[in-house]
């Protein structure tokens, strides 16, 4: 019953999308973070439900009178040359059955994010987006958060089956890049709807439980980032100060004595101290490092294999995943690939830096500031936490960058059509005042 329920869901959103293309970014977003098909038991699991629904949203899109550009700020002007890389490493390296489909996923990512950025043309479609980006997240930190208080912190909180965030680890980090876009969003519920913003603060209560619940130790380190870069960036450190004051000893009893001995190990007094999986990362670490400076190009998509490690790492038998997003790019494809794709996020920093610079003295502007300001602490989160998970194809990064940009082209177009509509009044008053000063000087 609850297949045909998703199914019937999903075919009813497909004339909206004919209908208005932007109808379909809130989909497409939906389907990529919630991926509602696997909550199913049955048939819907397997069908392709995110290539319909992309097809249908580029057909409408295509034939649309939606804008067909992209702003070439410098994020986007990073981004594209950090694909035209992964172009030049994939046909430098070894391909495989993996590899190809590897690739084809990125592009695919990287192709609906452009898309989705040539349509976020208002402040009105910026917050739809961010809505369901947040909420289709969310349901997961919501649905964990209850299931670690059943739980007493005894279960370990998972995502969704086939989604990028289905890892424990994985998954706390992305409940922290969400957790500050719904800090912004919660202000935008008016103060009379009272239930309501204690509903979605009680969610976000609920995201964090779920997010520790998961046991990771790098979420732990997104948590405390997030945590400081909130009050540092929030409208009102006081009442943020005492939350984390208050809420911190109170999360820190409730986990149980595995949780604890778990984040006791993130820190240790040498490095023959860690675990297997710490010392298997730094190994790889170690591997990925040698591998970009010995090959130009990385090791491709595949690069995190066997032979590479006899080759590369310090101890050639212990094979390992990247788990960080920086080596895990430096090891695909290598340091040129790295410093493009570090660029990206950099340059977004600014980016942001600039919007709030722009806007935060303006009072018809401060929802920008704001905005601006949150994203800065979920690309904190994602720098954190991302530290130690190989995540550095995520879609929900770039859906960070994209906003970003997208925000300061919406900011710097009002500001331009405020100064046209200045000039064109200091003409009009001049035209009209000048030949009465004539007349009276003559």
């Amino acid at each position: 019953m609850r297949d045909y329920l998703i199914l019937l869901v999903i075919i009813a959103c497909i004339p909206f999308i004919l209908r208005r293309p932007f109808f379909g970014v809130l989909v497409w977003c939906w389907i990529s973070y919630m991926v509602p098909h696997r909550l199913g038991w049955g048939f819907i699991q397997t069908l392709p439900v995110a290539s319909v629904i992309g097809l249908v949203f580029l057909v409408s899109y295509l034939f649309s009178k939606e804008p067909k550009k992209i702003p070439l700020s410098s994020p986007i002007v990073f981004l594209l040359l950090f694909n035209l890389w992964m172009v030049i490493t994939f046909i430098m390296s070894v391909k495989d059955p993996y590899v190809i489909s590897q690739f084809e996923k990125i592009m695919k990512i990287q192709f609906m994010t452009l898309i989705v950025l040539a349509m976020l043309t208002t402040r009105q479609r910026i917050e739809q987006a961010l809505w369901v980006v947040a909420l289709s997240v969310g349901f997961y930190g919501i649905k964990g958060g209850i299931y670690t208080i059943q739980t007493a912190g005894g279960g370990r909180v998972w995502g969704p089956t086939g989604g990028f965030f289905f890892g424990n680890n994985e998954l706390a980090l992305t409940l922290f890049i969400i957790l500050p876009i719904l800090f912004y969003l919660r202000h935008l519920i008016p103060a009379d709807k009272r239930w309501l913003r204690l509903g979605l603060l009680a969610a976000m209560g609920l995201i964090v439980l779920a997010a520790l619940g998961t046991q990771s130790r790098g979420g732990l380190v997104a948590c405390i980032a997030v945590g400081f870069f909130l009050w540092l960036k929030g409208p009102n450190k006081l009442a943020i100060a005492l939350v984390i004051l208050l809420a911190t000893p109170v999360l820190y009893q409730f986990m149980p004595q595995s949780w604890h001995d778990r984040m006791a190990t993130i820190i240790e007094p040498d490095r023959e101290s860690y675990d297997g999986s710490v010392k298997g990362r730094f190994n790889a670490w170690e591997m990925a490092f040698n591998m970009a400076k010995d090959r130009p190009f990385g090791g491709g998509l595949n690069g995190f294999k066997a032979e590479n490690f006899y080759l590369y790492a310090p101890e050639p038998n212990r094979k390992h995943d990247s788990h960080s997003i920086y080596f895990q790019v430096m090891g695909h494809h290598g340091f040129i690939g790295f410093f493009l794709w570090l660029a990206i996020y950099l340059s977004t920093w600014r980016n942001a830096k600039q919007t709030i610079k722009l806007t935060h003295k303006r009072d018809d502007l401060k929802w920008a500031a704001f905005i601006a300001k949150m994203l800065q602490c979920s690309l904190i989160a994602y720098a954190a936490g991302g530290a130690f998970l190989g995540l550095a194809y995520f879609d929900l990064p770039f859906h960070l960058v994209i906003t970003v940009v997208a925000l300061q082209v919406v900011v710097r177009k009002q500001l331009a059509e405020e100064k046209a509509q200045l000039k064109t009044t200091e003409r009009h008053v001049q035209d009209t005042y000048s030949p009465h000063l004539r007349r009276q000087n003559d």
